[in-house]
């Protein structure tokens, strides 16, 4: 019987989280919020934090393919200015046209286009001290573990799907755009 409630209990997840993500994209959600348009160094905050605090943006760009989800991370200062910052994603270290075929060697780090092109979607979030060490502990673990990259069974989204789980948040499945996967992340988990 409790087998069968947690069954239900994802399925409808499941089905909510596809319904948001359709909504995103009939919508043109991907196109995320005004924060997009911020460059990462301005004013993170809508108002000052007044001991400064720690932030995650879940991120995509464009890419040659469909797209890129991946994160920012940092520290923030009493005026909401980062300190800070961070970048990491699950990245293909080969030829990602194999990737769509069979897994590929990945690595998870910074890659130099997350900081170059204008993100599609954020989702930004506040975090609490011990939320940030959970971050950097997650991201670590996951540098230091080999990893496969796979268009469709590991892929980017995947990624962040590790990072909000850890956080506990709610998060679409991962097969979406990335743009969308944001959007849908951002609809699941608004306060």
């Amino acid at each position: 019987m409790e087998q069968r409630l947690r069954v239900a209990i994802t399925a409808r997840a499941t089905v909510r989280a596809l319904a948001i993500a359709a909504a995103c994209l009939l919508a043109g959600a991907s196109a995320g919020s005004a924060i997009a348009q911020q460059s990462a160094d301005t004013i993170v905050a809508e108002e000052p934090w007044p001991n400064g605090g720690y932030f995650i943006d879940f991120r995509s760009r464009p890419s040659t393919y469909i797209g890129h989800t991946y994160i920012v991370y940092g520290r923030l200062n009493a005026e909401g200015r980062v300190l800070e910052m961070h970048y990491a994603g699950l990245i293909p270290e080969e030829d990602a046209w194999k990737g769509l075929v069979a897994p590929v060697r990945a690595t998870v780090r910074r890659y130099i286009d997350d900081t170059r092109l204008t993100p599609t979607a954020i989702y930004r979030r506040r975090l609490t001290a011990a939320e940030y060490r959970q971050v950097t502990r997650t991201v670590e673990y996951l540098h230091a573990t080999e990893h496969r990259w796979h268009a469709i069974f590991q892929n980017c989204n995947d990624f962040g799907i590790q990072i909000a789980e850890a956080l506990g948040l709610w998060r679409p499945p991962s097969l979406m755009p990335p743009s969308a996967w944001v959007a849908g992340l951002r609809a699941l988990n608004e306060r």
